[in-house]
């Protein structure tokens, strides 16, 4: 398929199962709309099937679905993509979500064929000291048996691109940056705000918004901030968006603190652009490191305040450094407080505009399109 123009074909490797439709979701559909106006092929291999609206909705872009789970021995991922690349023929092979460094690289040199990958993903601190030590010169051993097949490293924020320089010992020339991107239609203000209202019961005029019960996104920092948040402004709700192993440890203290009145637990949403809607302000607690943050982007797309913690690529994402914290549930209560007394409308309109011209859909996909390109014109 290498021959011509009209033919040329990106195989996207995930390792994922699309059970929803998300932000990542929309990013294949976006890819794939492109690809098909410029003629080209897409092939796409999941872990496993997705569900009913993400493969409509890619095949009807004209993509082909392909299913493979991954061993977690390199050898036998090798023999399996060794086997694909043979039949399919494509011109680029786009690993998202998979290892950098694995045998699978030395395919470069069987076929031609360029490889590329984006991992998605922040930062974890090591559990253990033995695990801290052995990092670098771990990620540097691999780096000079199997780095030498990749043609670029798509990194998702320049946070992203230092942790790979930093941690993984990766050649600069060999990484990008391409912000993901969201859909700037989706993401719109609703107008029905009374209906919404009614349907998760909430009265009360200020609501505040957490999305994700795991315990790396700091719900539990928000938990603690409330009997704050409460002493000076008592007509507030929190809403808490997901599920998960954490919402036990989450449900014990909301009756520590004595805060059950105030909480909404949603559960699992297919759509929260519902809450987003109603939301005074949505508050981003991560104590991990976020490779970007999706919420942070989707929520000021809504034109809703959000306050953050210092974590990761937040601060490249964020229209207001102002509302970017420290990692303290006392400095969150104080700047909530700020946030839902100030009510700053025009600054909510820019937020919007910083989404729009930053981070669209159509703006990461263009740049994905350029990126290829590129990389067939490179000898």
């Amino acid at each position: 398929m290498a021959g011509s123009s009209q033919n040329i074909c990106l195989l996207s490797v995930c390792d994922a199962t699309p059970n929803s439709f998300g932000s990542f979701e929309e990013f294949l559909v976006a890819l794939s709309e492109k690809l098909r106006q410029e003629g080209w092929i897409h092939v796409i291999i999941f872990r496993g099937k997705p569900i009913e609206e993400v493969e409509k909705s890619l095949l009807s872009q004209g993509a082909k679905i392909r299913t493979m789970k991954p061993s977690k021995l390199g050898a036998v991922n090798f023999v399996q993509f060794y086997k694909i690349i043979k039949e399919i023929q494509p011109n680029y092979i786009h690993f998202h979500f998979y290892p950098i460094y694995s045998i699978v690289n030395y395919l470069s040199f069987l076929f031609n064929v360029k490889i590329i990958y984006t991992d998605h993903m922040g930062s974890r601190k090591p559990k253990s000291t033995f695990k801290k030590i052995i990092r670098k010169p771990y990620y540097l051993t691999y780096s000079k048996l199997f780095s030498c097949g990749i043609e670029k490293i798509v990194c998702v924020s320049e946070f992203v691109k230092s942790k790979y320089s930093r941690e993984y010992g990766i050649n600069p020339k060999k990484m990008c940056v391409i912000y993901n991107g969201i859909n700037i239609k989706r993401f719109q203000k609703k107008l029905n705000i009374k209906d919404i209202r009614k349907k998760y019961n909430l009265e009360e005029d200020l609501i505040i918004t957490c999305i994700g019960l795991r315990f790396d996104k700091g719900p539990h920092c928000l938990i603690k901030a409330a009997p704050l948040i409460l002493q000076k402004v008592p007509n507030v709700k929190f809403v808490l968006v997901g599920d998960g192993k954490f919402k036990n440890d989450l449900e014990k203290q909301i009756d520590d603190y004595k805060v059950r009145d105030h909480i909404i637990m949603t559960g699992t949403l297919t759509d929260v652009t519902d809450i987003y809607s109603v939301s005074s302000c949505v508050v981003v607690p991560s104590i991990c490191e976020e490779a970007f943050c999706f919420i942070v982007a989707e929520a000021m797309a809504m034109e809703v305040p959000v306050i953050a913690f210092d974590s990761g690529a937040i601060k490249e994402v964020i229209h207001n450094k102002f509302r970017v914290i420290p990692k303290n549930h006392i400095v969150l209560a104080d700047r909530v407080v700020e946030i839902l007394k100030e009510g700053n409308a025009s600054d909510k309109k820019e937020m919007r505009a910083h989404i729009i011209k930053n981070f669209p859909l159509e703006k990461c996909a263009n740049e994905h399109i350029l990126l290829y390109r590129n990389l067939l014109k490179k000898k």
